[in-house]
């Protein structure tokens, strides 16, 4: 039997579906350990970050020409400007989204001295491409009545994310946030189609921001993208069947033989040195050899 392609279990041995699951994914997961290899550490993607803080392009203060002297009630140049980046109830510094996604930034903005809440101060959102480049502001947004505020960051490439507040119309500086980071990951697709116990695998590799702000798309290296399709197994790991590469254009095909039974499937494009994203996967696919 051949590692890399397991053959359909028996139907003399009349085993259960778990087991035939089991023992035609047996050979591949041991053979995606050892060729999938391990991706780049975050620092060998992303660069450290330069002296903070910095002049933003385009961030300005936003009671220039108004009537209005503070920003927001309790507004105070001692405010205390909380940011980061939601994952359910987690506050995280650091989060890896699809490259052409939708990011929320959230925080709080309070007064330090008296620990009230800011309200309805307007904040500004800036952003950095991490591998240079100027800090750039990117959107606005409001306090609500309890000093929390809400941001959508545009979709673009492996990004650093800060907020600005200025406290009075005559602030000559704005208080700053710290950074966030956010990684952007490949954006992948698939589509599957089964004939018998055999199933083709198509699909593709992307890396366009899908934003005209966010940057140029990652061009896919001329060798191709490393590709995994694998399997969800009965302990609800995800194991390698296959591996391929895409071509220059980012798309892949290949085809793999089941046992039968029904299975949950994706494809899945690990970091890679050529590439500046990080990994990405596909949805997941069932489909149901026989």
């Amino acid at each position: 039997m051949s590692p890399r392609h397991p053959r359909p279990v028996p139907d003399r041995h009349r085993s259960t579906r778990v087991q035939r699951t089991s023992m035609a994914l047996l050979a591949a997961a041991a053979t995606a350990a050892a060729v999938i290899p391990a991706p780049p550490a975050g620092a060998n993607l992303i660069p450290p970050p330069t002296p903070w803080p910095v002049p933003v392009t385009g961030a300005t203060n936003p009671l220039t020409g108004t009537a209005f002297p503070l920003n927001g009630g309790q507004a105070t140049a001692n405010a205390k400007l909380r940011v980061w980046l939601p994952v359910g109830r987690a506050h995280r510094e650091a989060i890896t989204r699809t490259i052409g996604g939708r990011t929320i930034v959230r925080g709080r903005l309070t007064n330090r001295d008296s620990r009230h809440s800011i309200n309805g101060a307007t904040v500004t959102l800036a952003a950095q491409v991490v591998y240079g480049g100027e800090w750039l502001a990117v959107a606005h947004t409001h306090t609500n009545r309890r000093g929390r505020f809400r941001a959508v960051l545009p979709p673009g490439h492996n990004r650093r994310v800060a907020v600005l507040y200025w406290p009075a119309a005559d602030s000559p500086d704005p208080v700053y946030s710290r950074r966030l980071l956010v990684r952007a990951s490949s954006r992948v697709f698939l589509t599957t189609r089964t004939t018998g116990r055999s199933v083709l695998f198509r699909g593709a590799v992307s890396g366009d921001p899908r934003s005209p702000t966010g940057g140029p798309a990652a061009p896919i290296p001329s060798g191709g993208l490393l590709v995994a399709i694998q399997v969800r197994n009965n302990r609800g790991n995800w194991v390698t069947a296959r591996l391929t590469r895409t071509g220059s254009g980012g798309r892949f095909r290949v085809r793999y033989r089941f046992g039968p039974g029904r299975f949950s499937v994706r494809a899945r494009v690990p970091a890679q040195p050529a590439w500046p994203l990080y990994g990405g996967r596909s949805t997941t696919r069932s489909i149901r050899p026989r």
